[in-house]
């Protein structure tokens, strides 16, 4: 799980880089956007199981962590859009 943390961090670090340099990163913003969304739903899904039952009650944090995990994948951009800007980028719009 911090593996998946820590290359999400990485990806995120690259893309403000490009970023501050004038750099376009569309594509690299796409995928970043994308892999931290999901890796966010399934480090905070596996953390859920850790805590087996108590892991959905409002006796811990990581219960709003997974729903807010769960909304990154919708807001500013579903995943589905993320997916496309990014096939287009490396592939070119379809016909």
């Amino acid at each position: 799980m911090a593996a998946d943390i820590e290359a999400a961090r990485q990806l995120m670090y690259h893309v403000a880089t490009e970023i501050d340099s004038d750099r376009r990163c569309d594509r690299e913003a796409a995928m970043a956007k994308y892999f931290a969304s999901e890796m966010a739903e399934r480090v905070t899904s596996e953390a859920m199981q850790i805590h087996g039952g108590a892991g959905y009650t409002t006796d811990f944090a990581v219960e709003r962590h997974w729903r807010d995990a769960r909304l990154t994948r919708i807001f500013e951009g579903a995943n589905e859009i993320q997916l496309r800007v990014i096939s287009n980028d490396t592939l070119g719009p379809a016909s």
